[in-house]
């Protein structure tokens, strides 16, 4: 068994005296793969939300574009939500406007996805309130708006070619943008049938109901509606201190129990946390805690605690601000702040990166309330890459044991994400603190920092 000098190797960084190996610390925490342990079915990946409605007005350029498209590959982002609103290509006295400027940015975004293999959820806003309102269409229920719909998907899909677009969302949060089941469901029902009419349900899967902070309306959703779903998908503002005590997988695992107890067809489908963020500092389009150190632990923990709890995809709110009028909750600022990474980039950025589709994701189990971990296990062309993902919530540092029965020799590039600790390169991406050779089914003990995410990895750019 190797041990890893991990204090050792962030002493020799940033020059602070921390020694090696708590000797208070009595319990060895284990975090092990052992065969046959079976990997998450269908991993969509780690994403976020990232709208096209501010662009223009933000002054957003072909060369700021082009940077912005340069950090989505970087990030190997491999799933997106984005906005769609009924009226940027349709009113009834002026009926359909494919070219407006609107739509023009809103193909911007998808021929990015198109071309980089992104997944798209595309989400219709709404028509209910006020900013949304559509000439010629009054509720979520008026056969009118789902027909503008299946109009607007099948031009999208058919007619400009973007297989991207895989999941659609109808309205945007509808516990307060409709605030009335009842007519939202129906809305739904009458999708369905759309969806199905035009042919569209084999290319597209609808995901519902998209609330957020309302259980009961996920509850009526699997009741009443659940036949219309491909996916269950919810959002999620977590409070820290409840995240910080596993509250992110209570919350999800309620939901997904519940959906499992009543629907027979649950493992066809898939489950989506399509906006993910702190609910604490919420002020309007503002996260007061945004730019904080402790957001970009707080986000790796609740996309591992979702994960466990059964989430196929987690997307952050969101990707930059950018996408909205005087907006700030984004892993960088707007045009007229420099678009300048925060530090939770850092950690959401490589949770993407290294955590793909098409990968084996471990759920690693911990017998401590303070550490999480994930692994991912990737074979391409002969070559198996393994990367790690482990959070330690408390403030004081804990021994680890990292352990994958049955596996080899790796080394590992290692991220050390502590406050005021974490590498970056010329260009603002995560740089790796050093690099470690472990033998996994050895195991390799170290200690983790307090407050502090670990990322290993033996995957290249």
């Amino acid at each position: 068994m190797k041990k890893i000098l991990l204090k050792y190797v962030l002493f020799i960084i940033v020059l602070l005296p921390i020694s090696i190996a708590s000797q208070n610390q009595k319990e060895l925490i284990k975090l092990v793969i052992t065969p046959p342990s079976n990997p998450v079915e269908n991993f969509r990946g780690f994403g976020a939300e990232w709208d096209s409605r501010a662009y223009n007005l933000n002054g957003v350029t072909d060369e700021d574009f082009n940077l912005i498209v340069e950090r989505i590959k970087w990030m190997n982002l491999p799933i997106v939500r984005i906005m769609m609103q009924t009226k940027w290509c349709y009113s009834e006295s002026l009926r359909y406007d494919w070219n407006n400027e609107n739509m023009k940015s809103l193909y911007r975004h998808l021929d990015v996805c198109q071309k980089n293999g992104i997944e798209v959820i595309l989400c219709d806003w709404g028509v209910e309130v006020e900013w949304l309102a559509v000439d010629g269409v009054s509720k979520t229920d008026d056969p009118k708006y789902v027909d503008v719909i299946g109009t607007y998907l099948d031009y999208l899909v058919n007619k400009k070619g973007f297989s991207c677009i895989k999941y659609f969302n109808l309205v945007n949060e509808p516990n307060f943008e409709v605030g009335n089941f009842e007519r939202w469901k129906n809305g739904l029902d009458q999708l369905f049938q759309v969806f199905k009419d035009k042919e569209l349900d084999s290319k597209v899967k609808i995901a519902a109901p998209g609330t957020s902070d309302n259980k009961e309306w996920f509850f009526n959703t699997v009741d009443e509606i659940r036949y219309a779903l491909e996916v269950y998908d919810v959002h999620l503002y977590a409070w820290k201190e409840s995240t910080a005590n596993g509250g992110v997988h209570v919350t999800l695992k309620e939901l997904l129990d519940y959906a499992k107890s009543l629907d027979q067809y649950y493992q066809r489908k898939l489950f989506f946390v399509s906006e993910a963020g702190m609910r604490d500092g919420q002020a309007a389009n503002i996260s007061k805690q945004i730019d904080d150190f402790y957001y970009g632990l707080f986000m790796a923990d609740f996309a591992i605690q979702a994960v466990h709890a059964g989430a196929q995809a987690v997307l952050a709110w969101m990707l930059d601000d950018n996408s909205h009028p005087e907006f700030k909750w984004g892993m960088w600022s707007d045009k007229k702040n420099g678009m300048t990474f925060r530090p939770w980039f850092y950690t959401w950025s490589l949770m993407c990166k290294l955590f793909q589709p098409g990968s084996e994701i471990y759920k690693i189990r911990s017998r401590s309330i303070d550490v999480r971990a994930l692994g991912s296990k990737k074979i391409s062309n002969g070559k198996t890459d393994w990367s790690f993902v482990i959070v330690n919530v408390d403030d004081r540092p804990i021994d680890i044991l990292l352990r994958v029965d049955d596996e080899n020799t790796y080394k590992f590039d290692q991220y050390i994400y502590s406050e005021n600790q974490y590498l970056v390169d010329e260009d603002g991406y995560p740089k790796p603190n050093t690099k470690v050779t472990i033998n996994l089914s050895a195991g390799a003990e170290f200690e983790i920092p307090g407050n502090t995410v670990i990322f290993l990895t033996t995957a290249k750019n």
